[in-house]
């Protein structure tokens, strides 16, 4: 993904070698695979990928692969290597150290900025693969909707095992770790998934495929038993609050103003609301754009999430998350009922 334009930039930056060291996830963007362990070193010229023997080596295009042994740091700087380019944000302290002794003379660049600018921007290739993981994270859903009046789920690990169990049949893997919530403990928006009893309520899921390396994230919510009206308002709200921030999505407009948006949209809760409205998703499920940065704008041909929640402590929680494309249109990627979804009868 991107490879050549990468180099394209070191050549114009005047960045003698780009080192990324696992586990950065730009290695699988750059190479789509796998690794136990990597360096991957891109220069200008060339790109070399170092493994170690725990993997096969692959044939990529434009990339020569080498097995990682003692001699890899030999093989990088017999060159006269001036500037070297490393992504802050990925690198640990020790192998930073390593490469200081490696490179003694070298300048240090951070091109962290430069790859999460090119990942931000999809390829149609990539669009494909998120595209295929939010069709399974739907089916998913539709599935485990059909699952609870049959009395088998009876806890929130039952849940998140047969989600996690449908995403496999459909030849994908979890994106993240599911977060299944019932009541209040949906108030905790990142809830650690336990053995808590499905009882009355609220039940929110936050699940996502993960196919051929690519993320989808998506949340819903259903209710166990009969919802009083004051309920059912309550998701009203924040369905419509989601919905509406969705068409205001347009070119150029900045994320922090549908940020602003959602929480207007909210009234009496919108200090419930308590983390950004979205993210960029693609070979991570958290990555740029970063909606709370004022200088970020929306650009075509970006994949990123709308959630807006509601958050009362000890009571309930509530989000509806979708994973979407802006390419000028937008494209809602994970298309499951929104509606709230009512199982009286689920024992």
């Amino acid at each position: 993904m991107k490879l050549k334009e990468f180099q394209a930039i070191l050549a114009k930056e005047k960045i003698d070698l780009a080192i990324l060291m696992f586990p950065d996830p730009n290695l699988v963007y750059f190479t789509q695979q796998q690794f136990s362990q990597a360096i991957l070193a891109i220069s200008s010229a060339d790109v070399k990928l170092f493994i170690t023997k725990l993997d096969r080596l692959p044939k990529i295009t434009g990339i020569k692969t080498l097995n990682f042994d003692q001699t890899w740091s030999k093989e990088l700087s017999k060159n006269k290597i001036r500037r070297v380019g490393l992504n802050y944000t990925s690198l640990t302290l020790a192998d930073f150290e390593k490469l200081k002794k490696i490179f003694p003379a070298a300048e240090f660049i951070d091109v962290s900025k430069i790859l999460q600018d090119l990942r931000s921007i999809k390829t149609s290739k990539e669009v494909s693969l998120i595209t295929t993981a939010c069709k399974i994270t739907a089916k998913a859903f539709e599935a485990v909707a059909k699952e609870f009046s049959k009395g088998t789920l009876l806890t929130e690990q039952d849940v998140a095992l047969f989600l996690e169990k449908e995403i496999r049949t459909m030849n994908a893997e979890l994106a993240f770790p599911t977060i299944v919530a019932m009541g209040p403990n949906a108030a905790i928006p990142h809830h650690v998934t336990g053995n808590s009893k499905l009882t009355r309520g609220f039940l929110v899921m936050d699940f996502g495929a993960k196919y051929s390396n690519y993320c989808a994230d998506m949340t819903r919510v259903v209710f166990l038993g009969k919802p009083s009206t004051a309920e059912i308002n309550k998701y009203d709200l924040l369905l419509k609050c989601q919905e509406e921030t969705i068409k205001q999505i347009a070119e150029n407009k900045s994320f922090i103003e549908l940020d602003n948006y959602a929480r207007k949209r909210l009234g009496k809760y919108a200090d419930q609301f308590t983390h950004s409205l979205g993210h960029g998703i693609g070979i991570e499920v958290h990555e740029a754009p970063a909606f709370r940065d004022k200088k970020i704008k929306i650009s075509k041909n970006q994949v990123f999430t709308i959630e807006p929640g509601i958050y009362v402590k000890d009571q309930f929680g509530l989000r509806i998350e979708d994973t979407l494309i802006f390419n000028g249109k937008i494209r809602v990627l994970t298309t499951a009922f929104k509606e709230l979804i009512v199982i009286e009868k689920f024992r």
